[in-house]
């Protein structure tokens, strides 16, 4: 009897006792071509796969052994033919190195159709053909969170400019070798949108002489943008109308503008990273740099980054904004020639309490050319409020113990200066910067950390 009953164990179908709920949620964890596959492993699976809330799709992933595309389109297409109406919570398709094919733009339509949340489409049809981006993508009504990365790609036809993007709240672009109209029907409306991220990049040689690109979305929800085009063959000046954005991030700007029209009162983060000095464009970027900052000026949290000088475009006789409320600067310059803008900084915020300095610069030899002199006076130079500076990529220049010493001079209301030394220091060589700090002139409540050791 014993043996009887463990053999009835053994045999039991345990997959099949699984509850259904529990059943969809493994699946659901796989691709689809994989969680196609497991109807094998019991009966009660065999028609699960139609009721998949995700769907994800791969060529290069799923069908790797085949030399062409029909395996690959003939298993999506049955896939979304025999689903049944479960609404689709995340369409993934990523496709590469391959010939357009116009079923692309079906299946999107089939997953429109059946209630799609998410839609991430990650096509590279490697300048083949473009990619027309179907319409129905532009008023589907379930869809929240859209991705992009599309290359080459237009829009099909012209939009209506009505009921655009109704439940849209994320949105993520990258772009290669963007054209004007393409964006402008893209991104020019968001209803409800929270969210958006635009990036990219663009292979064609620098044309001298072009024009400029315009083009403005307004996203009266938005709360945060980011934006980062490099390597643009044409300038684009992109206007923002998002009366509540609060955050913002402007990565490797190359020779994009952007302009925050009416966008600024809300604002409580910001980022910028300077990119690509080019000297045909000096002119028309003469100044530039100090809109933008008077732009993002009353925010909270702000951070500034340049690998040279001259990538910010700065006018003769530059003057930084005012930075009153601002209680968090952070500075990423990998040239020493940027931290003569330092000063100005802390004498324009007054109510600054965190300070942070990042030397993103490889080279460790100490450059006589270098130099950093800091102002003569330092009575009031610092804020009041400023209890934390941040250190990081020290390399035991000259000018980097100038700095240090200077700053702890002026902070006499110190409580932290935090100094992380590049990969270069030896231990040896900290010891002996350890040694140096000690003879700094400071507050008696400043407590300097350098790497594990403590002052």
């Amino acid at each position: 009897m014993g043996s009887m009953a463990n053999s009835e164990a053994t045999n039991r179908d345990r997959i099949r006792e699984l509850p259904d709920e529990h059943v969809l949620h493994i699946i659901s964890l796989l691709p689809t071509v994989d969680a196609v596959r497991t109807t094998v492993l019991s009966k009660k699976w065999n028609r699960r796969w139609t009721k998949f809330e995700t769907l994800d799709f791969d060529n290069r992933r799923d069908f790797r052994r085949h030399t062409n595309l029909s395996t690959f389109v003939t298993f999506v297409s049955r896939v979304l033919y025999y689903r049944d109406a479960t609404p689709i919570l995340l369409f993934r398709l990523k496709m590469s190195r391959c010939r357009y094919l116009p079923c692309v733009g079906h299946w999107i339509q089939a997953a429109v159709r059946r209630g799609v949340v998410e839609l991430d489409l990650h096509l590279d049809f490697n300048n083949w053909a473009d990619f027309k981006l179907p319409l129905c993508i532009f008023g589907c009504k379930t869809l929240e969170v859209l991705k992009l990365t599309l290359r080459p790609w237009t829009v099909e036809g012209e939009i209506p400019s009505l009921g655009r993007f109704p439940k849209l709240r994320f949105l993520h672009v990258k772009m290669f070798d963007p054209e004007k109209n393409e964006m402008e029907k893209l991104l020019s409306h968001f209803p409800v949108l929270e969210e958006l991220t635009i990036d990219g990049t663009s292979k064609a040689e620098i044309i001298y002489g072009s024009t400029t690109s315009n083009f403005l979305f307004s996203a009266p929800k938005l709360k945060t943008l980011k934006i980062g085009l490099e390597g643009l063959h044409e300038p684009i000046d992109i206007h923002v109308c998002a009366p509540e954005l609060e955050n913002i991030n402007l990565q490797r700007l190359g020779l994009t503008k952007c302009f925050l029209d009416g966008s600024t009162d809300s604002l409580v983060t910001a980022s910028i990273t300077f990119r690509e000095y080019v000297e045909e464009y000096k002119e028309e970027y003469d100044g530039y740099t100090m809109e933008l900052l008077k732009q993002v000026s009353d925010v909270k949290c702000l951070s500034v980054s340049a690998h040279h000088l001259k990538d910010l475009y700065l006018p003769e006789n530059w003057l930084l904004p005012s930075f009153g409320n601002v209680n968090q600067l952070t500075l990423v310059f990998g040239d020493h020639s940027c931290w003569e803008l330092l000063a100005q900084f802390l004498n324009n915020a007054c109510n600054l309490e965190v300070l942070v300095l990042d030397d993103t610069s490889e080279r460790t030899e100490d450059d006589e050319e270098i130099h950093w002199n800091p102002p003569e006076e330092v009575s009031g130079s610092l804020s009041p409020n400023l209890k934390t500076i941040v250190l990081k990529g020290f390399k035991g220049r000259r000018c980097e113990m100038r700095m240090i010493k200077y700053l702890l001079k002026i902070g006499q209301l110190l409580n932290k200066m935090t100094i992380s030394p590049g990969r270069h220091l030896s231990y040896n060589e900290q010891n002996e910067f350890y040694t140096e700090f000690m003879m700094f002139n400071r507050a008696e409540t400043c407590h300097i950390e350098f790497m594990q050791m403590q002052v």
